[in-house]
């Protein structure tokens, strides 16, 4: 009973420091962010960062790692991908999950996603050429089900850049930063799915026509 009572007290200061780091480099960014700053803010020792994340880029890594599942969960995406059900049906899916996520306000993970896009270090970089890697490739898999092309056929790729643009956009819409699309967020909600799947489903189905004629 005492080592899960020490667990728990550890997981529960391990998330307090998650949640003190996102909030932090959402406002202000990894480099201007101390860890004696994260660890006031957690009201933990010093050392507890060291502890629980093996030191300051663990813990960054960590926090970029719980900003991109927020809204994309790589689990998530290996369970849809391996759905039986319509692709288009996936799609929809795959939307109303990433905008449920915008519905919740006053949250980091927005702020921190955009923030670290536009100030990319090695860790970032680290982050996406693996778990971000891992994810493009199950959301290159999931379009090329709704497009009806083969995964690795040339016209996949700039798909998955028209299909997952928007979802950008509604992550930074619903950010603290100030752009002409900020309203969006608060537009109905199955009203943004059913136009997002209506609208990707359109362009594949026209690529997949155009595809086919070329070939």
């Amino acid at each position: 009973m005492m080592s899960r009572n020490r667990r728990s007290d550890g997981d529960i200061t391990k998330a307090r420091i998650l949640d003190a780091a996102g909030n932090l480099i959402a406002q202000h960014g990894f480099a201007q962010t101390s860890n004696k700053a994260i660890a006031q803010a957690a009201n933990v020792d010093l050392a507890a960062i060291n502890y629980h994340f093996k030191g300051r880029e663990g813990l960054y890594r960590a926090v970029l790692v719980e900003a991109h599942a927020h809204y994309i969960d790589e689990q998530f995406l290996i369970r849809l991908a391996e759905s039986p059900i319509p692709p288009t049906q996936k799609l929809e899916v795959f939307f109303q999950t990433i905008i449920d996520r915008l519905v919740e306000k006053n949250l980091w993970y927005s702020n921190v996603f955009i923030r670290e896009l536009f100030s990319p270090n090695s860790s970032l970089l680290d982050f996406m050429q693996n778990e971000g890697m891992r994810k493009f490739q199950l959301i290159r898999q999931i379009i090329s089900q709704a497009s009806g092309l083969d995964e690795n056929h040339p016209a996949v790729l700039p798909c998955v850049l028209n299909v997952m643009a928007p979802c950008m956009m509604l992550i930074i819409s619903n950010s603290n930063i100030p752009t002409p699309i900020a309203a969006i967020s608060q537009m109905d909600t199955q009203y943004l799915v059913r136009h997002l799947t209506t609208f990707s489903m359109a362009g594949l189905q026209a690529i997949q026509a155009l595809s086919t004629t070329e070939e």
